[in-house]
């Protein structure tokens, strides 16, 4: 079984048996559980911190770690109510679930350099690929991967120019660490001096991580720019739910459309799509 299949049949089973635990969703019908992406883990946390003033009887629990994929996976299991994935549902997953674009948020390259600079489009190759790259100090570029199915990887390869073969090639790197979360990848990049990773506006806005972001092309990856065009890299945001009706989710969904669920996404570095 490959390393992310064993990784998210063991989330699975970690947040089934918490529903056996004493106090667990059994004796809680109006429990929402959720999970998935790490970047929208604390923005999940606000949205239902704002739903809980208004439905007080109504018990919000977000579950990290799972992941985009794993997230899915335990809706698709029951084990959750609903989560929140960067991709949409592919041919793998459980035909009975269904998604929906909540948010899009800009998409970009960050460092813990003090001064990462600007970086051409055309550039990104070199900065990843190269293991002599440096920034302009002369500090060496020390890049992360994240995991080859994640959905940022995916990004990077569609965002830059000749970055599938690139990534094929850091693969075959042994030293060069990989990043199984986002919350991981975030640790990684403030430790090791002259990273370079990719990272989402929304978990930037959130964790306030100590890194910076890259301007590319002169841009930087701020709401404003990503909302009138100039920035051009983005990562959509899918609400994932399952077929069945559960009255409290159908109620937080309708939230996620509300005038207030709107602009905590917005506050949160996501550009609020209609659920």
């Amino acid at each position: 079984m490959p390393t992310s299949q064993m990784q998210n049949a063991l989330l699975l089973a970690l947040v089934g048996l918490s529903l056996w635990l004493p106090g667990s969703r059994a004796a809680k019908a109006d429990l929402l559980r959720t999970g998935g992406t790490g970047a929208a883990v604390e923005t999940l946390r606000h949205l239902g911190a704002a739903f809980a003033k208004i439905e007080p009887d109504v018990k919000f629990e977000v579950i990290e770690g799972l992941g985009g994929s794993g997230g899915i996976a335990a809706v698709a299991a029951g084990a959750i109510d609903f989560s929140v994935a960067g991709r949409p549902l592919g041919a793998a997953d459980d035909r009975s679930l269904k998604s929906s674009i909540i948010g899009r948020t800009p998409f970009g390259l960050a460092s813990s350099h003090e001064n990462p600079g600007d970086m051409r489009r055309v550039d990104v190759e070199y900065m990843f690929g190269s293991p002599t790259a440096v920034w302009s100090d002369g500090t060496p570029v020390r890049v992360i991967l994240r995991p080859k199915s994640d959905s940022d990887t995916h990004l990077l390869v569609s965002s830059f120019p000749n970055m599938a073969a690139v990534m094929e090639k850091l693969r075959q790197r042994v030293e060069l660490p990989v990043a199984a979360t986002d919350q991981d990848n975030v640790m990684l990049a403030e430790r090791l001096a002259g990273s370079l990773t990719t990272i989402t506006a929304m978990q930037m806005q959130t964790e306030n991580p100590r890194l910076k972001f890259l301007t590319v092309d002169g841009v930087a990856p701020t709401l404003q720019n990503f909302e009138r065009g100039t920035y051009p890299y983005g990562k959509d945001l899918y609400l994932v739910i399952p077929s069945r009706t559960i009255p409290a989710l159908d109620r937080f969904v309708a939230f996620l459309g509300s005038t207030e669920g709107r602009n905590i996404l917005r506050a949160n570095g996501s550009l609020p799509v209609q659920p």
